[in-house]
């Protein structure tokens, strides 16, 4: 993309301006000059931020709104200067400089307050913003001809008729702080909308909480405090500033523009040149009070050296200082490291262990986007999208492949530098470890649910054939020994009674393990009434204890025998808890299935869980058998509002 230079012409004018009319002005002592100090403060601000924006996007409106409005103040403060000092001295043009001082600067007054409406990409929120700011333009339009026909010209406190003027000054200041007040509120509402529907709001709450600190600032200035008639100038001088502010923020921090490669340079020497020009006239001054040396030469040749010996540790703590605004720790690979394996350590569950490693390292060497994707391709962790391009560093973790990082670049055009990578490939080391870890981890718990599905399948089955194989088969048995023993001679009855008291007891051990197996009533009844059966079993009469009721959609699906047991189990500890401990009232279970889960609530009104909450052996089963199914199991209490148990486990 194209880079224009000619813009900063803009600000150093402004800047010219803006000392020209100070040295002016404060050559003739004025009576008020509360508006030059909000003039300066406006002009050297906006017009910094806008360059920064023309030169890289020409054709964005927000560049020349904030070139604009700082140049309109910058012109009021050499306007003003010039009308006082020719004054005073008689100069030409001095009266027309005046009557200028008045409307001037509201050419870039206006504008300014149409910024928040634009911001951060130069478009209004959407298409019904059209008429709004419409009608504002309008406004400022026809308040710029009242400015500029009003019957009294003001000039740095002191006012004069106004040879062209008509309109009442009176009416003037109150559609003037009309005008101010519903551009600024309407800024608020605009940044606010977008804050709301933004996905990245943090880019845009510094413009919001500029925006809402300027538009008080406007509100206090049309309707100040009585005795106080400047307080609204000194705010919005203190104000106004925060949103190119604002707006540098999201540069530098967000790449708003994409312009990091142009200012940083200009950065750290506007930077140097403002620390040593202070630091140049703080020594003339000094050596000129202590050397008492008026017109000397001394004084600048000390001053000079000053300068000259501070340059290079002021450039390198400067260029420091920017280097790890723009560029994060990538001089510093320790604390890179040091902040990645923080991150790492603060995981609890090893399947989310890369959670965040992605926005750690994009903060860490302030990259606008990042991504670790595992060996298939896909998505593990990701801040600002998958870059498309960029840097491509494979993961590898004992020799093998384990995935990739990649590294969109801070901006177009620009490549990483060599140390960026160097810093990227010790990441990479460790990224490659958690990711290994992190797939380890889910083979493990996938294996674990395979053998759990295959133990609960292999149960039903088992519990089947004995239920419908062998149990019937030895009952049968029975039945044909006692018809034996009836027809068989005395000395054979005592031995098959035996026999059948063995068979019998046999049969009492498979009908046991039958039942251990697997609960009866889920082949039975199914889940939703082997749950009732539950309720039936656990609860107690109607009169002694809460109502328990089974809420389940009809006819509810036919699911895995894992799943099935695990829900009954969950809701049998869940149940007994709130029977035995809860004191309530009311217990619900809530049972659904989707496509891919099950869900599982049991809420009752009781007394809620202690505080702390001190994990059991049974609420410990509830946990380890949702997770054996790779699923959560969640519970929550309010005191004296009850506990509420929630299961869902994957289909």
């Amino acid at each position: 993309m194209r880079t224009y230079r000619w813009p900063w012409l803009i600000p150093g004018a402004s800047s010219m301006a803006i000392l020209a009319g100070a040295v002016l002005t404060t050559a003739v002592p004025a009576p008020d000059v509360t508006y030059l100090v909000l003039d300066a403060v406006v002009g050297l601000t906006f017009p910094l931020v806008g360059a920064l924006i023309v030169t890289r996007r020409p054709r964005n409106l927000l560049g020349w709104l904030f070139c604009l409005s700082g140049a309109g103040l910058a012109m009021q403060a050499l306007a003003g200067g010039y009308a006082v000092y020719g004054e005073a001295h008689g100069w030409p043009g001095a009266g027309f400089a005046a009557w200028v001082m008045n409307w001037v600067f509201f050419t870039g007054f206006g504008p300014l307050f149409l910024l928040p409406m634009l911001l951060p990409d130069g478009r209004l929120p959407s298409r019904r913003w059209r008429w709004v700011i419409g009608t504002l333009v309008l406004m400022t339009v026809v308040l710029q001809a009242m400015l500029m026909f009003r019957d009294r010209i003001w000039v740095w406190g002191t006012e004069e008729p106004n040879p062209l003027g008509f309109v009442p000054t009176d009416v003037v200041a109150a559609s003037f702080g009309a005008v101010i007040v519903a551009m600024s509120v309407a800024g608020v509402v605009a940044v606010a909308m977008r804050v709301r529907s933004a996905q990245d709001r943090r880019r845009l709450l510094p413009v919001l909480a500029s925006a809402v600190a300027i538009a008080l600032a406007s509100i206090v200035d049309a309707a100040p405090p009585e005795g106080l008639p400047l307080l609204g100038a000194w705010l919005q001088a203190a104000t106004l500033p925060l949103l190119p502010a604002a707006t540098a923020v999201a540069i530098f921090r967000y790449r708003l523009f994409d312009i990091e490669v142009l200012i940083r340079r200009t950065v750290v020497y506007v930077a140097v040149t403002c620390l040593l020009l202070g630091a140049y006239l703080a020594t003339v001054t000094t050596f000129d009070t202590l050397l008492r040396q008026d017109g000397g030469v001394l004084e600048p040749l000390l001053g000079t050296a000053v300068v000259a010996v501070a340059f290079a540790p002021v450039r390198d703590a400067v260029q420091r200082a920017v280097a790890r605004l723009l560029f994060g720790n990538r001089g510093d690979p320790a604390a890179a490291l040091s902040r990645l394996g923080q991150r790492l350590e603060v995981s609890a569950d090893p399947t989310r262990l890369l959670d965040g490693a992605a926005e750690t390292v994009a903060h860490t060497l302030r990259l606008p986007s990042v991504a670790v994707l595992d060996a298939g391709g896909t998505p593990v962790s990701v801040v600002g999208g998958v870059p498309g391009h960029g840097v491509r560093l494979p993961l590898l973790s004992g020799g093998q492949r384990e995935g990739e990082l990649r590294a969109a670049p801070r901006s177009p055009g620009e490549d990483l530098s060599r140390l960026d990578l160097a810093v990227l490939d010790d990441l990479a080391r460790h990224l490659a470890v958690a990711l290994a870890a992190v797939r380890l981890a889910r083979e493990v718990q996938s294996s674990r649910e395979r053998l759990v599905i295959a133990r609960e399948e292999e149960r039903r089955r088992l519990r089947r054939d004995l239920h419908d194989g062998l149990g019937p088969g030895l009952a049968t048995i029975c039945v044909r020994l006692d018809l034996i023993r009836a027809m068989a001679p005395d000395g054979l009855r005592d031995q098959l009674r035996e026999v059948r008291q063995l068979t019998a007891g046999l049969v009492g051990d498979i009908r046991r393990t039958v039942h251990d197996l697997r609960p009866p009533a889920l082949d039975e009844l199914g889940l939703d009434g082997a749950l009732e059966d539950l309720v039936l079993d656990l609860a107690p009469d109607l009169g002694g204890g809460p109502a328990v009721a089974v809420r389940a959609p009809l006819p509810f699906p036919a699911l895995p025998a894992a799943v099935e047991v695990a829900a009954y189990r969950i809701s049998q500890e869940a149940l007994a808890n709130a029977l035995r401990h809860a004191d309530a009232s009311n217990v619900e279970i809530t049972v659904r299935a989707e496509p891919e889960r099950l869900f599982l609530e049991i809420r009752d009104d009781g007394r809620g869980l202690p505080d702390p909450v001190v994990e059991g052996v049974g609420s410990g089963s509830m946990r380890e058998r949702a997770a054996e199914l790779g699923g959560l199991l969640r519970r929550t209490s309010s005191q004296g509002k009850g506990t509420i148990v929630e299961a869902v486990l994957p289909l």
